[in-house]
């Protein structure tokens, strides 16, 4: 087995409080999501799928759960292979709503844009056309990634 490193049981983590199955069902309130695991960001990482609501219509989004990718190729490899299953199950789950856990996504810019306009198009519902092709850049962006890793790259001491 290998060692724990700062990236794989960083010093400060949280304490882990529930196991779950990958697709697993999570009802909190009266909602009910599906975690998926998609390592490859991190060994844990976690993309949900989410139903929500804008206004009286129902969508349903998903939180990517790793946009910055990893510095190895075996964890290249593994955030590819988590991008393409989870690609596959929000597209069955038809996510039109993109959502991600950093601002690299603009969120914040989006979320000023709902409030300066409550009125407007919502910025965040893409369609599920525009998740499809967030998911297609991800991957593209993998591969080149991957590509261009050194055989023997250095994994970094830790996350975010």
């Amino acid at each position: 087995m290998t060692p724990p490193t700062a990236r794989t049981a960083p010093e400060h983590a949280p304490a882990r409080d529930l196991d779950f199955a990958d697709g697993q069902r999570l009802t909190l309130g009266g909602t009910t999501i599906r975690l998926h695991h998609t390592p490859g960001h991190t060994p844990g990482t976690v993309s949900p799928v989410i139903p929500v609501r804008a206004g009286r219509a129902r969508h349903t989004a998903m939180l990517w759960g790793g946009a910055d990718p990893p510095a190895t190729r075996p964890e290249l490899r593994t955030h590819l292979a988590s991008l393409h299953s989870f690609g596959h199950r929000m597209r069955r789950s038809g996510v039109d709503v993109e959502l991600s856990n950093h601002p690299n996504d603009h969120g914040l810019g989006r979320a000023a844009a709902l409030r300066a306009n409550p009125q407007g198009p919502n910025p965040f519902i893409l369609g599920r056309a525009r998740t499809d092709r967030f998911m297609g850049v991800m991957s593209t962006m993998l591969q080149a990634r991957l590509a261009a890793a050194p055989a023997t790259a250095a994994s970094p001491s830790a996350c975010c």
